[in-house]
């Protein structure tokens, strides 16, 4: 018959594996997080429980087979962590960030747009698309310049640098676009080209949503982007008006996790303190994010429910 101090001791060592099960188990996770598929069901996101328990009971069962192996492993572990965090390879402060996001509710801080989708022909697409001239070696050095102009200095906290390079260029044609109205006679398409040339004149660009949507295509495209166009209707001053903007491909529903965490609380925090970030789902399950100049960040809220026509640059 066991003794009530065995039972005891027995209980402790169990509490004991699963601290330790869990203390090992919780870097893993944010690290491979990234890389699991997600599995939903209804809002239930069963891919962290799912990963979390697998890679728990791996550690536990480790840890009680194989003690030894298993703290040589964590001091290597903590070995390669000192080095990656005093290389700048992987930081602390990129695994706190990581277990930050893992941790963000999206739910309250994102809103896929539903839309009224209309399907009808794109006008004036080939001329559109002549003007967006973004292998012009004008507009490529434009794009390259612009694109590591902002949040340089942390640009490692994110998985995809393409990212933080589109959010720079996004701030600094934003920050640098002044509206001005087409002639009176019908729309006027403003090459990327020549937009960059008024830069020249003032430091601004000057024109209307064609041209700025034109500006932000022409850019992206140049830095390895994909860039999608859509044609609405808005309501002006108790009138219907046309409008266009772009958005952004930024990857898949686990890509967006990252993306809204970054815009909402690295790159863009004053910005978009308080508000959603707003995107579009297309049938393939890619994101597609809202770079229209409405808002001062990535992702603000859509002027219109209604995607009238639309062309993938």
């Amino acid at each position: 018959m066991k003794s009530e101090t065995g039972i005891k001791n027995k209980g402790g060592s169990v509490i004991l594996l699963g601290i330790v099960s869990a203390i090992i188990t919780m870097p893993i996770f944010i690290l491979l997080y990234k890389y699991f598929p997600s599995i939903e069901i209804g809002s239930i996101r069963l891919d962290h429980i799912v990963l979390f328990l697998v890679l728990f009971f791996v550690f536990y069962f480790l840890l009680k087979k194989l003690r030894i192996i298993v703290y040589f492993l964590l001091i290597g572990g903590l070995v390669l962590v000192t080095i990656t965090n005093f290389s700048g390879t992987y930081t602390l402060q990129n695994l706190y960030h990581d277990y930050a996001q893992l941790l963000y509710d999206l739910s309250d801080n994102s809103l896929q747009q539903k839309f009224d989708k209309q399907g009808t022909f794109f006008r004036k697409e080939k001329q559109l698309r002549e003007s967006i001239d973004f292998t012009n070696p004008i507009v490529r050095n434009y794009a390259t310049s612009a694109a590591i102009k902002h949040f340089e200095e942390d640009a490692h906290l994110s998985q995809n640098r393409k990212w933080v390079q589109f959010f720079s260029v996004f701030k600094e044609i934003y920050t640098n676009w002044k509206y001005v109205y087409d002639p009176i006679d019908g729309d006027y398409y403003a090459k990327a080209s020549e937009s960059i040339g008024q830069l020249k004149d003032d430091g601004f660009f000057k024109g209307d949503c064609d041209d700025y949507s034109i500006m932000i295509a022409a850019a992206i495209k140049a830095i390895g982007g994909e860039v999608r166009l859509v044609r609405t209707e808005v309501e002006q001053n108790g009138r219907t008006v046309g409008h266009m903007y772009p958005e952004v491909k930024i990857g898949d529903d686990k890509d967006l996790e990252f993306v809204v965490y970054l815009i909402k609380n690295v790159f863009f925090v004053e910005e978009a303190r308080g508000k959603s970030i707003f995107y579009y789902e297309d049938t393939k399950g890619l994101i597609w994010l809202n770079f229209d100049y409405n808002d001062r960040y990535p992702g603000g809220k859509y002027m219109s429910k209604i995607r009238e026509s639309e062309i993938v640059i």
